[in-house]
């Protein structure tokens, strides 16, 4: 598994129960939205015949279980006062016709961290997870190549969600976290094409990131490798491989993006981002207990403040934090702010709970859920990003590893008793430094 020989990758799927398939199913979809690029896929709504199925196989397949995490409670009072911040909000009926949208998230995040609750299948959901990134990035970099590596205003576009340079931007800098921790800590099981393959794949995102002309994208991969690099045991040669990289990625980025760097504050599109922000500070103190409404921001704005002489739109505030608070007031923005500090507890513990033999994995993605987050953080103060995938997904992974280490813990621990092979499901074996069923 962990060499990702293709048979064995596809013979653990296919024995997985159907609700996982199902899972990932709706992942593939939820990233890639085919049915903007393939009318075949409009015929019927897969991705939401995805999610149903999904659920109906949670109560009949005998290992999916809620699990218990700090997370789930936090959630669930986000969108309580996603709820409250409706009913209160400028234009009730504008944010109850988009209630949907939070509401999608919070069960996915139950749907995905009540199945996805074993090592082996959190590493399989990973791998659908590559997939559906690497689809985006192999293309962006790749179009970023047709037009000879030059600067285009509008960066490079996604699908769905990351249709926007910025957002995709966002999703790649996360991308790279993943794919970098992986090869550092399991590139030993790797051999042949799988080898160049994996290591291609922090590569194609990195570009991405500088194709997308994002400036808030890049200061996530900056975040990426100073988290990276602080937390390495080698802290001088990690500092001097994130020096090269981010050199690197200097020489390569166009002229004109280079240029938006050194006109930051003073360009158009920064002084109406830092109006943008100003209005929704403005929003938020006016507002402070539910915002001025769930989803709200378009129709208030677009009443109090919109100068079409200015921008021929309204525009999002280009700031994942002032937004919410602008929205949802003190108490969603503070709800929000304790998931993502919680998240990267919980993280950090799971990383140092992995630190044994046979947990490579586990380690691995424990520090690069934390380096995703850092890049998260970071890129969300210049994007909004709090009603896309990248937090929801993060959110139920974070529980998904935490539930994997509990569990391979125990089964290592008990085996320290016994015998150092226990049985899994279906009668079959498994080492403790194997993928844990």
């Amino acid at each position: 598994m962990l060499a990702l020989h293709p048979k064995a990758v596809w013979h653990a799927f296919r024995s997985e129960h159907f609700a996982f398939i199902c899972t990932s199913i709706y992942l593939l979809l939820e990233y890639l939205k085919p049915e903007q690029a393939y009318p075949i896929f409009g015929i019927l709504p897969f991705l939401r015949l995805a999610v149903l199925v999904a659920l109906a196989g949670f109560f009949l397949d005998k290992q999916a279980k809620l699990a218990r995490s700090p997370l789930n409670w936090l959630i669930l009072l986000f969108l309580l006062q996603c709820a409250l911040s409706s009913w209160y909000a400028y234009d009730s009926e504008y944010s109850f016709s988009r209630l949907n949208i939070i509401t999608n998230w919070v069960i996915v995040f139950f749907l995905i961290s009540g199945i996805v609750n074993s090592e082996r299948r959190l590493f399989l959901f990973l791998l659908v997870y590559f997939l559906a990134n690497f689809k985006m990035s192999q293309f962006g970099i790749f179009s970023w190549a047709r037009r000879g590596f030059g600067f285009a205003s509008w960066g490079i576009t996604g699908a769905g969600w990351f249709r926007n340079s910025g957002e995709l931007g966002l999703e790649m800098s996360v991308f790279f976290a993943y794919t970098l921790c992986f090869a550092l800590f399991l590139r030993r099981y790797w051999t042949g094409w799988i080898k160049w393959l994996m290591y291609f794949l922090p590569i194609s995102a990195f570009g991405c990131v500088i194709a997308s002309s994002s400036r808030g994208a890049i200061i996530g991969v900056v975040g990426v490798l100073l988290y990276l690099s602080f937390f390495s045991k080698k802290r001088v040669r990690a500092w001097i491989a994130c020096a090269v990289a981010l050199y690197l990625g200097y020489l390569i980025m166009p002229s004109q993006f280079l240029a938006r760097f050194h006109t930051a504050g003073e360009d158009p599109t920064s002084l109406s981002r830092i109006a943008y922000w100003a209005k929704a500070h403005e929003m938020l103190s006016q507002h402070p207990y539910f915002g001025v409404g769930y989803y709200n921001w378009y129709p208030y704005y677009r009443d109090h403040y919109f100068d079409p002489s200015l921008y021929w739109r309204v525009e999002q505030a280009h700031n994942t934090y002032l937004q919410m608070g602008a929205e949802l007031g003190f108490p969603g923005l503070g709800i929000f702010l304790t998931m993502v500090l919680v998240s990267f507890v919980i993280n950090a513990k799971s990383a140092r709970l992995a630190k044994r033999d046979g947990f490579e994995f586990l380690r691995a993605l424990a520090l690069a859920m934390n380096a995703a987050g850092a890049g998260l953080v970071l890129g969300s103060a210049f994007l909004t990003a709090f009603f896309l995938p990248n937090y929801w997904i993060h959110f139920a992974l974070t529980v998904c590893l935490q539930v994997a280490v509990r569990k391979k813990i125990e089964a290592a621990d008990r085996a320290a008793g016994g015998s150092t092979t226990l049985p899994a499901a279906g009668g079959q074996a498994y080492r403790v430094g194997s993928l844990h069923r």
